[in-house]
């Protein structure tokens, strides 16, 4: 018979292996496989690196390409956060969205062409 004096674990007190994992907000989470996958990347782009300094043209040829799609991201990005900077900064001086437009008075258009009868 257990010592009553004595403090017997509760069964709201679970062991360190058993607490639940709390998603952190703070760092984001890396998992094996996604860290396994980026190091077969950079060992493929240091291999073709390491070839193209020795003077493998094929290697060239790929390190010259890659950093033209790097250079292509790089330039759609800059074209693109200048168009939101530009359109950023004029639609919140002459934001006319909220008026409503100026050709609608309380009516529809007048129509050119009457709807045609639906074919029976």
């Amino acid at each position: 018979m257990p010592n009553p004096t004595e403090s017997s674990p509760s069964p709201s007190i679970h062991p360190s292996s058993m607490q639940p994992i709390v998603r952190s907000r703070v760092l984001p989470r890396v998992s094996f496989r996604s860290m396994m996958i980026a190091t077969v990347i950079a060992a493929v782009i240091a291999a073709v690196a390491r070839a193209a300094g020795d003077g493998a043209t094929f290697a060239k040829a790929s390190i010259a390409a890659g950093c033209f799609f790097a250079l292509f991201f790089v330039f759609a990005a800059l074209a693109f956060l200048m168009s939101w900077a530009t359109a950023k900064l004029v639609i919140g001086r002459f934001d006319n969205a909220r008026e409503g437009s100026p050709f609608a008075k309380d009516q529809l258009p007048p129509q050119l062409l009457k709807p045609r009868e639906p074919e029976q």
